[in-house]
């Protein structure tokens, strides 16, 4: 009788990463926890709360969102229309409204980070995971200059020192309107200038998206449009010039430029926060008022100002800068078993080391004594404890310093207290 055959798993091919969605590496995961530590800091010192929203929404919460040229990811439930939320900021106003913050506060100040998806002009999924800084309430134009200053100290305390605040003013619902009427007037006898999508909007009289593309015929088009600051009404001119002087006192410097106009559901002063690298240019964010949001979901008008990255422009930011980081996880002991018994006995050792707040590591798998020693001088690491299979049978452990090389002999009993001693704990 033949031996058996040996059995094989079935092997079909693990389909790939699907298109617009991403991979977050343990380097990139790095950089970003590096990121939100910092994030966080900062928005605690600037008495931010921190707060977290479901991924999921009634659809008709993103009213504002369907203005856009992006769609919403939408199903049913068999009950409601849902839709996977595409931006923190109407989930934001749904929980202020519901849980009648304005009641409580003057101002709610809140950080927050989140996944978001949907669907782009391409029909193509998209997602990825959106920080961000909101208030809601009564705030004065020194807010705005206030939320662009802490925001540029965040960056240039990671590295992203070359950076640009790119500043406009879209007014508010009683000036927009006639200016887009303007701009509808202007583009009229340009609009086969314009691409695809600046078509579109200009055909949906959304005029305001023609400014903000980069498409160079569109830009050329849009050279000598009517600009906005010349048609806001005296509220939204006395609080943009209220915002530049807010900027002046604390010493930023911006740009004026028509082309940011912000999102759909935008108002008042929009900006966005860019880093200039020697090669390429990376948004980092876009900020501004959402002044409408409140009032058009039930609410009483309140004012709104924000500010949203998402991960993906960080990381390009970082990599854009050179900047790279690091976990660093300082370990203080290094267990270098030699053989099977050796092993287990480190299995106790690891315990015994981890219950007196003493971090250790370990080469998991196959190694000899001068590839764990190796790794352990790579790694900083000052003690190494070795156990061969003499020192298993005898409940012993060798203490050795990595640094200069010289081995002491210790019991089981007393290494613990020994390493302590070496330690400084």
């Amino acid at each position: 009788m033949g031996r058996p055959k040996k059995l094989t798993p079935q092997v079909e091919k693990a389909p790939p990463r699907l298109a617009g969605l991403m991979d977050l590496l343990p380097e990139q995961h790095a950089s970003w926890d590096v990121f939100m530590e910092k994030l966080v800091s900062l928005a605690h010192t600037f008495s931010y709360a921190k707060i977290t929203t479901p991924l999921f929404e009634d659809s008709r919460l993103f009213r504002f969102w369907s203005q856009a040229s992006d769609q919403l990811l939408v199903f049913q439930d068999g009950k409601n229309n849902l839709a996977v939320k595409p931006s923190n900021i109407f989930s934001l106003a749904r929980v202020y409204l519901e849980h009648q913050f304005a009641e409580k506060e003057r101002v709610t100040k809140w950080y927050y980070q989140s996944p978001v998806a949907w669907l782009n002009q391409q029909n193509q999924l998209r997602q990825t995971t959106e920080y961000g800084l909101q208030i809601f309430g009564a705030i004065a134009p020194i807010a705005d200059a206030q939320l662009i200053n802490l925001l540029l100290k965040l960056f240039t305390e990671l590295g992203l020192t070359s950076l640009s605040l790119q500043v406009n003013s879209i007014g508010c619902i009683e000036c927009l309107p006639e200016y887009e009427e303007q701009l509808k007037n202007y583009f009229k006898d340009k609009k086969y200038d314009l691409c695809e999508n600046c078509l579109d909007a200009f055909d949906n009289n959304h005029p305001l998206e023609i400014l903000g593309c980069n498409n160079l015929s569109c830009s050329t088009a849009a050279a000598d449009a009517p600009t906005l600051i010349d048609y806001l009404c005296e509220n939204c001119r006395r609080n943009f010039i209220g915002v530049l002087e807010g900027l002046d006192e604390l010493g930023v410097a911006y740009n004026l430029n028509p082309k940011v106009i912000g999102k759909p559901w935008s108002r008042r002063t929009v900006f966005e926060i860019r880093y200039q690298g020697p090669t390429s240019e990376v948004v980092l964010g876009f900020g501004g008022h959402a002044d409408d949001l409140i009032q058009s979901l039930g609410g009483v008008s309140t004012q709104a100002l924000g500010f949203a990255g998402t991960l993906d422009m960080i990381l390009a930011g970082f990599e854009a800068a050179g900047v790279k980081f690091v976990h660093k996880n300082k370990v203080d002991v290094f267990l270098v078993p030699l053989g099977d018994l050796a092993a287990k006995k480190t299995l106790r050792l690891f315990t015994e080391l981890w219950n007196h707040h003493i971090v250790a590591s370990e080469f998991i798998g196959p190694g000899s004594i001068k590839t764990q020693l190796k790794l352990a001088e790579s790694n900083k690491v000052a003690i190494a404890l070795i156990i061969g299979q003499k020192e298993a049978r005898d409940g012993t452990v060798i203490l050795r310093d990595v640094r200069s090389g010289m081995q002491e002999l210790f019991t089981s009993e007393r290494i613990i207290e020994e390493v302590k001693k070496r330690l400084g704990k």
